[in-house]
């Protein structure tokens, strides 16, 4: 199979939002969010601020490294998987390629998951993110099921249950000690799903080992 090459423009525009992204991250580790000003960012990545501003629209943004692009990608990731797939399932591998794609630095992610729990503003910022999200992947699921999410409850139940479940993963997963993988509680997560919320499963003997990422 032929590797897929970045273009040197997509990757010089990547390698400038990284950049910012980490800026965020670093000042607002050193001086907390409402001491790490747009202006601050800039100059600690090298850009000016009218470059912040054309990839992120808030520091909030900058600190989650978000995508604007990511719902309809979901969206389509969705749709193209499988049709004999349950909906659930396609749910769960969809989101994990998500992850996988966006978590390439563990650490990284860790240090932004510390910051969430700890900062109200970005806990709601990351609700908003999780709604454009859910609003897509609704739309795919009802598509999949021959439903429409207006007047039938599953879609928008299925899908809000799935993102709940990556919520508590990724906040268990950013406060436990000793830091289980994200997978791993991903996986209990979507287990509890398939077979019900009237009682809780044993854990995965996994769990503990915390093997995955």
């Amino acid at each position: 199979m032929t590797a897929v090459v970045t273009p040197l423009r997509e990757r010089k525009k990547l390698a400038t939002r990284q950049a910012i992204h980490r800026s965020a991250l670093e000042l607002v580790e050193r001086n907390g969010l409402a001491g790490a000003t747009i202006e601050a960012i800039s100059e600690h990545a090298g850009v000016a601020p009218r470059t912040f501003w054309s990839y992120f629209s808030s520091k909030e943004e900058a600190i989650l490294n978000h995508d604007p692009d990511r719902p309809d990608r979901l969206r389509l990731a969705l749709l193209a998987r499988p049709e004999d797939e349950d909906a659930l399932t396609a749910l769960q591998r969809v989101m994990e390629e998500d992850l996988a794609a966006r978590v390439t630095d563990r650490v990284d992610a860790l240090r932004v998951g510390d910051l969430v729990r700890g900062e109200p503003i970005l806990r709601a910022a990351v609700a908003a993110t999780f709604d454009s999200v859910e609003q897509a992947l609704v739309s795919a699921v009802a598509e999949r099921v021959g439903q429409n999410p207006d007047r039938e409850v599953y879609p928008g139940l299925l899908v809000s249950a799935a993102c709940v479940a990556c919520r508590v993963a990724l906040l268990r997963w950013t406060g436990l000690p000793g830091r289980p993988g994200y997978q791993t509680l991903l996986d209990e997560a979507f287990r509890q799903l398939a077979a019900g919320l009237s009682a809780p499963l044993p854990k995965l003997s996994s769990l503990s080992r915390g093997t995955r990422r």
